[in-house]
């Protein structure tokens, strides 16, 4: 799914972004983690919207050193910042250095390179970066396969969304293709950018202790083939440094930070956001809220402990991460599909080949369709995703007629759970593509709609089959060749 691309540009929340307070938080037998008698409430948490404004920009959190030495790679194209941190700049990020790891129970092997550049230069950099991982015509796909989905119009131009998300709310990121941390020489260094200095030093440390890319394979080949498996490691990775920057916060901050940054939070802008799709919104969100629960849920168990041990054994699928008490033993199954390129001919290019989409966007699928009348109550949508046991899908388009096509299986983890699912997605299929017929076989069929034919079928007890295609003849063709 295109929310690979949000994984590699990622927006760091800020404070309240969950709503929620670390205290008075239960932890497992050991843990030694007390909020300060200061913090004693939580301030009136931001909006989401706000809270998301309080960025830092991208941080893939995974180490990629090679990369930044490449001959002519668009990471050299910013001019090498001259600039220099103020020795009372210097020592705060010292100070925060030294909290986070007594915080977090990790000490860093070897000292954070800083690189300090001017909000324009970062900027830059931000785009450079975004444009060498994706470009005008990956975001065209991928509007052609969200419209499948029923999430965009087909001539959304996702690129454009994206770089306009990109450039509100700079303050700095870690790098970890670098390791570097680059830091805005601007306005000093104010107590939002020493909370968000608190995230992304948390992922440096990360990155020092279980190296994100080798040892827990979060990279751009992995995430390419499997999105719920770097859903999940995403969620446990951002989750991680959420809570430690919520624990930074309310444990060492000063009470005048902690006004401060509330305040920052409680005026921020960002139109760019608030223009954005709201499927598109609750996935970048989707890291922090569920990854922040999840890490919490881990913290109960067994303290710090049991986090750090979940990097040896990560999260696997969104499923895992909004049901933490399904982790680790609640395996997605694996589904496959036929050879539809070989069936499609070569006229036919592919978007998605195999890949799940996961409990949550399928949630998202159900509840935040890009026209309101197709959509399901939040409820019903999260209940009818629940349940999800796998699924598999692909994607194909036809770049001189603009034909698509969309193939998707599903297993539930029970026949009740497949019945819920079945009802949920009629609701929603009537919305969206109108009346339907159902033959003796049990085949739902749509043949008159903007996406073409859809088919929609039980496989078993507990699954089911989705097809679009831009004629009947190829549905079947499609459906028939399903194992």
């Amino acid at each position: 799914m295109p929310r690979t691309r949000f994984w590699l540009w990622t927006v760091l929340l800020g404070l309240a972004a969950m709503g929620c307070s670390l205290t008075g938080v239960l932890f497992g037998p050991g843990a030694a983690l007390v909020a300060s008698q200061e913090a004693t409430a939580t301030p009136p948490p931001p909006s989401t919207q706000a809270a998301t404004q309080a960025a830092l920009p991208p941080t893939p959190t995974r180490t990629q050193p090679e990369r930044a030495a490449d001959a002519g790679s668009p990471q050299e194209a910013t001019p090498a910042p001259t600039l220099t941190l103020a020795p009372r700049v210097q020592e705060q990020m010292a100070r925060i250095e030294r909290e986070v790891e007594e915080i977090r129970g990790l000490t860093a092997s070897r000292p954070v390179e800083k690189v300090i550049i001017t909000p324009e230069e970062l900027a830059r950099k931000v785009e450079e970066d975004f444009l060498a991982d994706y470009s005008p015509e990956e975001a065209a796909q991928d509007a052609v396969e969200l419209w499948l989905f029923g999430l965009t119009d087909r001539d959304t131009d996702l690129f454009e969304i994206h770089k306009t998300m990109l450039s509100e709310g700079i303050a700095g990121f870690y790098d970890d293709e670098e390791e570097k941390m680059y830091v805005v020489a601007s306005d000093g260094f104010p107590p939002h950018a020493r909370m968000t200095y608190a995230h992304e030093y948390t992922h440096a440390l990360q990155d020092q202790t279980w190296d994100l890319d080798q040892g827990l394979g979060f990279n751009d080949e992995t995430c390419d083939q499997d999105t719920e498996y770097c859903a999940g490691v995403q969620a446990l990775i951002e989750g991680d440094a959420t809570v430690t920057e919520y624990f930074w916060f309310f444990q060492k901050a000063t009470a005048a930070e902690r006004k401060a940054i509330q305040d920052y939070y409680d005026n921020l802008d960002m139109p760019g956001w608030d223009a954005s799709p709201e499927f598109m919104q609750e996935d970048i969100l989707f890291p922090y809220v569920y990854g922040q629960d999840f890490v919490l849920a881990l913290l109960r168990r067994d303290g710090w402990d049991a986090v750090n041990a979940a990097y040896d054994d990560p999260p696997v699928s969104t499923e895992q991460i909004m049901h933490p008490e399904r982790y680790p033993e609640d395996q997605p199954v694996r589904l496959t599909l036929p050879d539809l390129a070989a069936l499609l001919g070569s006229t036919w290019e592919p978007i998605t080949e195999q890949n799940a989409l996961g409990e949550f966007w399928i949630y998202l699928m159900l509840a935040k369709s890009d026209t309101l009348a197709w959509r399901l109550d939040e409820d019903e949508a999260k209940a009818a995703a629940e349940g999800w046991g796998g699924d598999v899908y692909a994607t194909y388009w036809e770049p001189d007629s603009g034909a698509a096509v969309l193939v998707q299986r599903w297993v539930w983890d029970t026949p009740d759970d497949a019945r819920e699912f079945t009802d949920a997605f009629l609701a929603y299929a009537q919305a969206r593509f109108g009346p339907g017929t159902q033959d003796a076989q049990g085949r739902w069929m749509w043949t008159q709609t903007p996406w073409g034919v859809v088919i929609f079928a039980p496989q078993g007890e507990q699954g089911q089959a989705w097809v679009i295609a831009p004629d009947r003849d190829l549905a079947e063709r499609l459906y028939q060749a399903l194992p």
